[in-house]
């Protein structure tokens, strides 16, 4: 009888060196894949930002000139806005 609950304490303690290891396991991928999601969600935002400054952009352009420097200018101002774009 002594014998029977020595191997079940042995067999409780095996299996919750087992279970502490696992959970230190997923504990540790779970810390590294938040670091990565915020990482992802960092960039994100980045670049959410970025378009809405791009869309502001276009959305408030003068509208198109009829003049040869006009066009010219407003010309140059798109190939900002696209390098911009380019960029993102």
């Amino acid at each position: 009888m002594l014998v029977e609950r020595r191997h079940k304490v042995d067999e409780l303690q095996s299996t919750f060196a087992l279970i502490k290891s696992k959970a230190g396991g997923r504990q540790s991928d779970l810390e590294e894949t938040l670091s990565v999601a915020e990482k992802f969600w960092d960039n994100l935002n980045g670049m959410l930002s970025s378009l809405k400054e791009l869309q502001d952009n276009v959305i408030n352009a003068e509208p198109l000139g009829l003049e040869p420097d006009t066009i010219r200018d407003q010309l140059d101002q798109l190939e900002v806005i696209l390098t911009a774009a380019d960029i993102l």
